[in-house]
């Protein structure tokens, strides 16, 4: 299964993979226009009410995107998560709980916050509430297509490294929504802005500004904080990496970014195993890493938090490999989040 998600992600990339792939794009093309003329219509039937949000009885921050996958929306809703309880609120956590490794990361890292799991979003709700939980405020993870809920804040993360693709609706392409559907957000978060060029910033801030007027922009990055070994934990901190020679493995949206980051850490990444995100490791893949690593001459093995999170036993045993551990960072903006949090939150600044 993950083989064929690969291929069909590979073409939505205009990747094209075998010489079947050019007698598959017309099919696709027809499928993506099928695909939106349903989206377009899901959203009308909510724009007109036709179809009804539930209201949830505490304000509701919707986090999402327009792509399939890799925009750094999990590690925001930590971000989110984190700044609530700083000010003595309690946020709840609503995820789909698509894959294990963002269930399990977003417990570790936020141990106070409540975390609820489950595709009826409302419904989960429901039973926090009956079991006499108090909950400040509710975080909608991945909320941009989950329209049955009502909300207060309709934020969408854009990774800056592909913004749109090529601009097509899945399956063609890695759009989940018409670029128009930009116009509902609030506030675009703009990702992984330390890893473009000033200009190509610029232009894609245009490009926002034209299909989202009314947004507000904010840019993000994800901050490398140190390194740590699988098994014992031990930290590593970044500068004593410089030169070395490391093998990375990640199955995440964008696999480059993770690489690019070790790079600008001035480490010589010399071969880079990527997967599908959400990959489910077997121990014979973990081998095969292994075993070309050494061949490779490389020093170390690294992967992300994500991955490790997935399957920490297997990794772990197998190949023992330093863990990254970074955390979203706001460059530019954060006083419209502060701002709109206060409000939401009723802090008195």
């Amino acid at each position: 299964m993950d083989n064929l998600k690969n291929y069909f992600r590979l073409l939505a990339e205009d990747k094209p993979v075998d010489v079947l792939s050019s007698f598959l794009y017309p099919l696709l093309e027809l499928a993506s226009w099928v695909y939106g003329r349903a989206v377009r219509l899901f959203r009308w039937l909510h724009t007109k009410k036709v179809l009804k949000r539930k209201r949830l009885p505490f304000p509701v921050i919707s986090v999402g995107n327009l792509t399939w996958g890799g925009t750094g929306k999990t590690p925001f809703v930590e971000y989110l998560a984190r700044k609530i309880c700083s000010y003595r609120r309690v946020p709840l956590i609503l995820t789909r709980g698509y894959s294990h490794d963002e269930v399990e990361s977003l417990k570790h890292h936020l141990p106070t916050a409540i975390l609820g799991v489950g595709k009826d979003r409302a419904k989960v709700a429901a039973q926090i509430l009956s079991e006499k939980k108090h909950v400040d405020i509710a975080i909608l993870d991945d909320g941009f297509q989950h329209a049955a809920l009502e909300r207060d804040a309709e934020i969408v993360a854009i990774n800056a490294l592909n913004p749109f693709g090529n601009g097509k609706l899945l399956p063609r392409g890695i759009l989940r929504e018409p670029v128009t559907a930009l116009k509902e957000a609030m506030i675009v978060m703009l990702t992984h802005v330390n890893l473009v060029t000033d200009e190509e910033l610029k232009k894609l801030k245009e490009k926002v500004a034209v299909l989202a007027p009314q947004a507000q922009v904010i840019g993000t990055f994800m901050e490398p904080l140190f390194l740590y070994r699988a098994k014992t934990k031990t930290r590593i901190f970044l500068d004593k990496m410089t030169g070395k020679r490391v093998t990375t493995f990640a199955a995440v949206g964008t696999p480059r970014s993770f690489q690019l980051v070790l790079q600008r850490a001035q480490m010589k990444t010399v071969r880079n195993f990527e997967f599908l995100d959400h990959h489910e490791y077997t121990e014979k893949e973990l081998e095969q890493i292994k075993q070309v690593s050494l061949a490779a001459g490389a020093e170390e093995i690294i992967t992300t938090e994500k991955d490790f999170f997935r399957s920490r036993e297997l990794i772990s045993r197998v190949l023992n490999p330093l863990v990254l551990a970074a955390r979203l960072r706001i460059v530019s903006g954060e006083e419209i989040l502060t701002d709109r949090l206060f409000r939401l939150l009723g802090v008195r600044q």
